[in-house]
Formats: C-alpha cells, structure tokens, sequence
C-alpha cells in the first residue's frame, strides 16, 4: 500500500528520516530536493540539505553559498546545506590513503597504489565515502539528498558492495584490517541499511512525463530494487496545469503528459505519485520555494 506523504517526509519522534531523489539530468531533482528541505525545515526539522551532484546548484536555487562545509541557510530556521565537491574530496581521500601507506609499504608498492588511486573509480568512492560521513550524522531530523544522474547515483550505491577491493587497496599485502578501516566498514554498513530500511528512507525519481526520462528511472529503480531499495515517491514534474492548456500546442502537450502519467502510475505502482506543476518562472529563491512546499506537500 502506498505510503502517505507524511510517512514520506517527516520522521517519527526519535528517528531520522532520508530522502532521495534521482532520475535522469535536467528534469529538476535539485529544485525538487531545495523545495522538499525548505518544507521539511518549516515543519521544524531540523534538515541538511545535501548534493553529491557535481553540476547541481542548490546554491542558486536557495541564493545563497553552499560549499564543501555544512553552511546554515540564512531567512529561514532549521535548514542547513551542504555540497560535495568530488575532486577537492578525491584528493583528500588519496593523500590520506598514501600518507598512511608511508611507513608500511616500500617504493613500489606505494607507486602502484597511487597508479590504483588515479583511477576515476576513486572519485566515487571518495564522494561517497563522504556521503557516509554526511548521513552518519544524528544531529539532524531530516536528510534531503539531490543524487546526481542516475547511473552515477546506482554506481555509488554499488560501491559499498565491493568494500573488499577497497580495504585490499589500503592494506596492500596486510591480511588484517585496522580499527579505522573496521569503524568505516561498520558506518558504511549501517547506512546502507538504513537505506534499504523504508521507515527511514524514502528514495524517489523525479521525472518529466516523457518516454525517456520514465523508461530510464523504470530500469533503475529495478536496479535499485536488487539491492534491496525500494522507490517509495514518484515527483512528476513540469505538469502544464489544465487550465494554462487552451492553445491547440497546449492542449497537445497536456494531452501527451496525461497519457504518460498514467503509464508512470502503472510502471510505479507501489509508489506515491505527486504532480508538480509547470511554473511561468525559475524556481529559485525562499518565498518561491515555500510555495512549492505548500502546493506539492500539504
């Protein structure tokens, strides 16, 4: 049975409540995720509002900087933000790695590590590793995550399935582990458990009603499904509202995001399905961004 929005959004007392939006580039996951942690931090949770999309620009959505450390957002209580920034985090991540392997290893060994760690697979786990620290915290309420692109989004959630490659990485020819690769192991275990749990998690698409972007996040909430997540929460967005729809060009535009709307129903149907319309401007800024709250959530 679908869930209500507030099973969705709002956590129960004591708990902590994730929430995940993905889908394909260009269909308003970030504006969406700003507009989701506006209204959850009205509500008066406490919310941090994360990106691990490279290109997105929450920071432009709410007008003000968001960088690399957990910022307070300014006119509004309870909203803070924070934007994961996947070089500057990469090259954190490989010094660390390098500088502990200084003592253990000889020349060459240390040589083929750092070749290892050039590869582009090390910015994802750095991003996410990151990520890990971000969601490991318990001094928020709410979690709002705005995932970059899909495939990119899956890969990152893939990763901690494949944890042995990495600790074999910072071991080199060591056998045991050490007390910090076992911490990091137990805090990437725990939330992807937390994000396999629904009562703690909602993981949604957000999607124009097009063939493409629907197909798309289909196949990758199946995917998603194998890892044992569910998609809880469907945002449709750029709906042309009924009455905006006179001109023949309209009327054809919302005729066709009808007939897909249905197939979104019927592809998704285990989640909740929420419309968001077409606007006649950006998305951007606080007083805009509560009245998307309102028309999409209450």
């Amino acid at each position: 049975m679908n869930k209500s929005l507030v099973d969705l959004l709002y956590p129960e007392k004591g708990q902590q409540k994730n929430i995940f939006f993905s889908g394909k580039g260009g269909v308003g996951k970030t504006s969406i995720a700003c507009v989701t942690a506006v209204h959850t931090a009205q509500k008066g949770f406490k919310t941090l509002l994360l990106t691990t999309d490279p290109a997105a620009h929450i920071g432009n959505v709410l007008g003000e900087n968001v960088g690399d450390e957990i910022t307070k957002i300014n006119n509004i209580e309870n909203l803070f933000g924070v934007k994961i920034d996947p070089k500057k985090t990469a090259q954190e991540y490989k010094n660390k790695i390098l500088k502990e392997a200084q003592n253990k290893f000889d020349t060459n060994t240390i040589k083929a590590m750092q070749e290892e760690l050039d590869s582009p697979c090390t910015e994802e786990m750095a991003s996410f590793q990151k990520f890990i620290n971000y969601a490991s915290l318990n001094e928020f309420d709410v979690i709002v995550v705005d995932t970059a692109p899909t495939g990119h989004t899956l890969r990152l959630l893939e990763l901690p399935m494949d944890w042995s490659k990495q600790i074999q990485l910072k071991t080199g020819i060591q056998t045991e582990i050490s007390a910090e690769d076992k911490k990091e192991k137990e805090k990437f275990d725990a939330v992807i458990e937390m994000m396999k749990d629904s009562a703690k998690t909602t993981f949604s698409f957000v999607m124009y009603p097009e063939r493409t972007p629907i197909i798309e996040a289909h196949r990758a909430s199946q995917e998603l499904l194998s890892l044992g997540i569910e998609t809880q929460l469907v945002i449709a967005n750029l709906i042309i509202p009924q009455e905006q729809a006179q001109t023949p060009f309209f009327k054809n535009r919302r005729n066709m995001q009808v007939k897909y709307l249905a197939e979104i129903n019927t592809m998704f149907p285990e989640a909740l399905v929420v419309e968001s319309p077409m606007l006649a401007q950006e998305i951007k800024g606080l007083e805009l961004l509560k009245e998307m709250g309102q028309l999409l959530f209450e």
